[in-house]
C-alpha cells in the first residue's frame, strides 16, 4: 500500500497552465457557488417546516444535503474527474488509516490541554460576537491546537508505515466506535438521545464541509492556479487560500441573520475557522482526499460536545 501524495498533483502537473482569464473565472466560480449554497440552505432552514424541525432537533443536515447536490451536480454535468476533487476512492484504506490515526492523535493532545487549561467552550452554539475577546484564551486555545496540528502534519510529511498497520476490517468499527462515544456519554448522564447530532456532525458537518470547501472550492482554485508553493514536503496552491477564507467567513456569518437585518459578523470565530480551514487544506493536498479531513472534522466536532455533558 503506497503511502505517498495521490496522483492529484501529478494530473494537475500534465494540465496546461491556465491563463489570466480562466483564473478569474476559477475564484468567481467557487465565490458564486459559496454565495449559492449558503443563501439556499440558510433559505432551506429559516422558511420551510424541515428547517422548522431542524432548528427544534439541533441538527443542520440541510447544509450538509445543500452541499453534497451541488457539489454532485457540478461534477457530474462538468464532467469532471473525481480524483482531481479529492473524491476518488483509490487508496481508500490508506486514508481511512489516516483519517483514524490521526483524529485519535488529535482528540488525545485537544482532551489533554482542556483538561490542563480547564477553558471550557460551548459548541452547541456560535460563540457570542459581541463578547470580549480574551488574549490569554486565545493564546490556551493556541497552546492546545498547534502541537497537535504540527505533530499530525510531521506525521503525513514523514510518511511513517503506522498508517500501514490497520486493515478496513479494523478501522471502520474503531471509527464508529469513537463516533459512538458522544451519545452514549449522553445516555449515561441521562441527556437526550444524541445519536441524529452525532450523524449530523460526522457527515453533514464533517464530511459535507470538507467535500466543498477542501474538495471542491480548493481543487478547482488549484486546477487554475497549480501547486506553486512547497513547505515541510507540502505542496500546495492558492486552493488552500481561497478555501480557508471561505471557510473562515462562512463560521462568521454564523451569528450572522441577513433575513432579518442582523449583521453581528463573529469575526474571531472566522479567524480560528480560518486556521484550522489552513489544516485541514494541508491533509487534502498531501492525501490527495477528502476522507481523511472529513473523518478527523466529524469526530473533533462530535467530541468537541462531550463537555457540554458533564455534570
Amino acid at each position: 500500500m503506497s503511502t505517498g501524495s495521490i496522483p492529484i498533483v501529478e494530473t494537475l502537473r500534465r494540465t496546461p497552465p491556465a491563463n489570466g482569464g480562466d483564473r478569474v473565472a476559477a475564484i468567481v466560480e467557487v465565490v458564486l457557488a459559496f454565495a449559492l449554497v449558503h443563501v439556499t440552505y440558510r433559505a432551506l432552514k429559516h422558511f420551510t417546516i424541515i428547517g422548522a424541525w431542524e432548528g427544534k432537533a439541533g441538527t443542520n443536515f440541510i447544509a450538509g444535503i445543500v452541499i453534497v447536490m451541488f457539489v454532485t451536480t457540478i461534477l457530474i454535468l462538468g464532467r469532471r474527474d473525481l480524483t482531481t476533487y479529492g473524491l476518488s476512492a483509490k487508496e481508500w484504506p490508506y486514508r481511512l488509516n489516516v483519517g483514524l490515526i490521526c483524529s485519535i492523535v488529535l482528540l488525545t493532545i485537544e482532551a489533554i490541554g482542556l483538561m490542563l487549561t480547564r477553558i471550557h467552550i460551548d459548541f452547541s452554539k456560535p460563540p457570542d460576537p459581541h463578547a470580549h475577546v480574551s488574549l490569554g484564551r486565545a493564546f490556551a486555545l493556541a497552546i492546545i491546537e498547534l502541537p497537535a496540528y504540527a505533530i499530525i502534519l510531521a506525521m503525513l510529511s514523514a510518511r511513517r508505515r503506522i498508517f500501514e498497520c490497520l486493515s478496513p476490517v479494523m478501522t471502520a468499527p474503531m471509527i464508529f466506535a469513537l463516533l459512538s462515544l458522544f451519545p452514549l456519554v449522553a445516555a449515561y448522564f441521562h441527556q437526550p438521545s444524541m445519536w441524529l447530532v452525532v450523524l449530523w456532525l460526522f457527515f453533514g458537518a464533517g464530511f459535507g464541509e470538507e467535500i466543498f470547501y477542501r474538495g471542491y472550492i480548493q481543487s478547482r482554485v488549484d486546477q487554475a492556479f497549480g501547486f506553486p508553493f512547497r513547505l515541510w514536503g507540502f505542496e500546495f496552491g492558492m486552493g488552500l487560500l481561497v478555501s480557508s477564507l471561505l471557510f473562515g467567513f462562512v463560521h462568521a456569518l454564523n451569528t450572522v441573520d441577513y433575513f432579518h437585518g442582523q449583521f453581528a459578523f463573529g469575526w474571531w470565530h472566522g479567524i480560528q475557522s480560518f486556521f484550522v480551514g489552513l489544516f485541514y487544506g494541508l491533509i487534502r493536498a498531501k492525501t490527495g482526499s477528502v476522507l481523511p479531513g472529513a473523518i478527523m472534522h466529524g469526530l473533533s466536532d462530535a467530541f468537541a460536545r462531550i463537555p457540554n455533558l458533564l455534570p
